[in-house]
């Protein structure tokens, strides 16, 4: 731990720190992912311990960077706030942002310093993206800048942007029109149904033409189950998906009915002036060639 100590010392010089900061107590891991520090006020100085990764890659840069936590903490203007802070074993989420925002102030500065840093801009903008899954990429790319670029920060307003990070993305009209596709996905993969995909569907006349399609599948089709994907709905038979009906946020569906016996598929556009029957037919149709072809194996 010796080279340790030696960056350890160097790095409370340069802050300017040493005289408050008596005790540092090094601990290793075996990962940088691991890396922290935490800090024991006393009655005249402070005692902090910092876990550090077992490797010399970046050591000044991590060292700096967690004794930059530190020095925040001593910091009046910084108005460090322990008791309003978020707690670890309380709202994960909550806290994992908390987190994030004071790591994304202590890694901008170490940027601005030049200093080597394990966790530089784009490691720590992936892991901010990740962290706030409920955003699309464009916004998650847009409010990281956002708070990269921010000059300075005071505790208070690091916990007051954990509980209402989405205040910055108001204020930013670029971002009125940010596409959520990839947002929608990962919703849709944690939770989708039938009637879920049929409420995306902006015309009333389109939702009432989904239901109509459902109610005489189930009628006409016998046998066949309709289940919700994440894509779309889709109708089986004996674990054969005979149909897609995939719905979009346009006023138009799009239909793939699955031939078997000759390998192909056909894909429809419907539309709200679509011919209803016509298209109950074709899956009449599909169903029947398919039931065929179960009999027939």
């Amino acid at each position: 731990m010796e080279k340790e100590r030696i960056v350890v010392e160097d790095v409370l010089i340069s802050l300017g720190i040493t005289a408050i900061v008596k005790n540092v107590f090094l601990e290793k891991t075996d990962s940088p992912w691991n890396e922290k520090v935490l800090v024991k006020r006393k009655k005249d100085h402070l005692d902090a311990k910092i876990t550090v990764w077992d490797d010399n890659l970046y050591l000044y840069g991590r060292i700096y960077r967690l004794l930059l936590y530190v020095r925040d903490v001593l910091d009046r203007p910084f108005n460090y706030e322990p008791q309003k802070a978020p707690k670890e074993d309380g709202d994960p989420s909550l806290w994992e942002l908390y987190a994030q925002i004071w790591g994304i102030y202590v890694d901008s500065r170490m940027e601005k310093k030049s200093i080597a840093n394990f966790y530089n801009r784009q490691v720590r903008r992936n892991l901010f993206v990740d962290a706030r899954k409920d955003l699309t990429w464009e916004e998650g790319f847009l409010l990281f800048d956002k708070l990269w670029e921010r000059p300075s920060y005071t505790h208070p307003e690091i916990v007051s942007f954990a509980h209402n990070l989405d205040s910055l993305l108001r204020t930013d009209p670029a971002l009125a029109s940010a596409d959520n596709f990839e947002v929608e996905v990962q919703d849709f993969l944690k939770d989708h149904s039938v009637l879920k995909h049929i409420d995306k569907v902006p015309s009333h006349p389109l939702r009432q033409m989904i239901h109509e399609i459902l109610n005489y599948t189930a009628y006409h089709c016998k046998g066949t189950i309709i289940y919700s994907a994440y894509f779309g709905i889709c109708f089986g038979l004996n674990l054969r998906t005979y149909a897609e009906l995939i719905t979009t946020k346009e006023n138009s569906l799009l239909l793939t009915l699955v031939d078997f016996l000759n390998g192909k598929q056909t894909t429809h556009q419907v539309t709200e002036s679509s011919d209803l029957e016509a298209i109950q037919r074709e899956i009449k149709t599909t169903f029947d060639a398919i039931h065929r072809l179960e009999s027939v194996g």
